[in-house]
């Protein structure tokens, strides 16, 4: 994945991303002693404040994003560290209590990968908890952006574009998760609407 993102200006409209990921968090019971992975941390809030529930532990933070890590690591914490790492090249052998990501994983196209790379990365009985953008995501925005794209004076432009993005419906990544190593995982949908003040905060989001 060649992407690179102003973690700076993700800060400020990340925040359906942030409330999404704190609901998470808040239901993962740290001991506090943990070594948790986040895949995909972006500017390195959520990372920071996983850090401060397990000052036992160990967190790292890995992102693609050049521009994400370089805002990550002005959030300095004894326990925590940021790495300039593709999701899809993560190597890690049994180091890892938790791996949790949020509002990331749509990005990777090879989920089957994926998984294996986790399964892979965690200790025993360790955990997985992930949020990522499915079908149905953003519907009537994508159904615009469809519509406009197909048109002239654009639809030139976008001939041989490709979405870039992984959202699978709900039984499909059941599916896919089944026939994984991490299989005995569940796996469910929720809906999560957005609300803007105004459509500046809207713009951007996008």
């Amino acid at each position: 994945m060649d992407y690179d993102f102003d973690g700076r200006k993700y800060e400020k409209a990340s925040v359906h991303q942030k409330e999404w990921g704190s609901s998470i968090i808040a239901t993962l019971e740290f001991r506090g002693e943990e070594k948790i992975l986040d895949l995909g941390c972006g500017d390195g809030l959520l990372t920071s404040r996983i850090a401060d529930l397990v000052p036992g532990g160990e967190v790292v933070g890995i992102d693609g994003s050049r521009g994400m890590i370089e805002a990550a690591r002005e959030k300095v914490r004894p326990n925590l560290r940021f790495m300039l790492l593709d999701i899809n090249d993560i190597e890690f052998e049994g180091e890892f209590d938790v791996v949790f990501s949020n509002a990331a994983l749509h990005w990777i196209k090879d989920h089957g990968k994926l998984l294996r790379n986790v399964a892979r990365a965690l200790r025993p009985d360790g955990r997985v908890r992930f949020n990522f953008a499915a079908d149905g995501n953003c519907f009537h925005f994508f159904r615009v952006m469809r519509e406009a794209m197909s048109r002239e004076p654009f639809s030139d432009c976008f001939r041989d574009f490709s979405w870039p993005w992984f959202m699978p419906s709900l039984q499909a990544y059941q599916a896919l998760v089944a026939e994984s190593p991490l299989r005995e995982a569940r796996v469910w949908g929720e809906n999560a609407d957005r609300y803007f003040p105004d459509a500046d905060t809207m713009v951007r989001w996008l």
